[in-house]
């Protein structure tokens, strides 16, 4: 049984089923603006086709240079009676991530320079998928 209650913010709709009561909130705006932004990323996506490839060819190299600088951080500022097994591992791990990630960097320059140009699309289908689950809200 379905009942639809109006309200100021774009109305309640309550399913009831045997056991619980569950209320679906739904925001119109969210919605809407959720559909446009993740429509404009699949067009954006279609249209900049080659700049998303280089961007998934240059997402590698950022990526392990962040990780390799966090272990190497993560065992440089861990502390004194942490085992020296792990500092250890954390130390060897950051260099080799850090050690991939710059010769990534000068290897794949060109698509890590277009990871920038690539980012749009996908920032744009991540920024409407957000903003259709915000829109569509589970109340208990």
């Amino acid at each position: 049984m379905l009942q639809k209650t109006g309200s100021s913010r774009g109305g309640f709709l309550s399913t009831f089923n045997n056991r619980t009561s569950m209320m679906i909130y739904l925001r119109p705006k969210h919605i809407v603006t959720g559909l446009v932004f993740f429509g404009g990323g699949l067009f954006l996506t279609f249209l900049n086709i080659l700049y998303v490839v280089e961007f998934l060819k240059g997402l590698a190299q950022p990526i392990l240079l962040v990780v390799g600088l966090t272990a190497l951080t993560a065992g440089i500022f861990s502390a004194p009676k942490s085992s020296k097994s792990m500092k250890m591992i954390s130390l060897v791990v950051g260099v080799l991530c850090v050690a991939v990630g710059c010769y990534g960097v000068y290897d794949e320059y060109y698509a890590t320079m277009d990871f920038i140009r690539g980012l749009l699309p996908p920032l744009l289908i991540v920024a409407g998928l957000t903003a259709l689950i915000h829109g569509i809200t589970r109340l208990r």
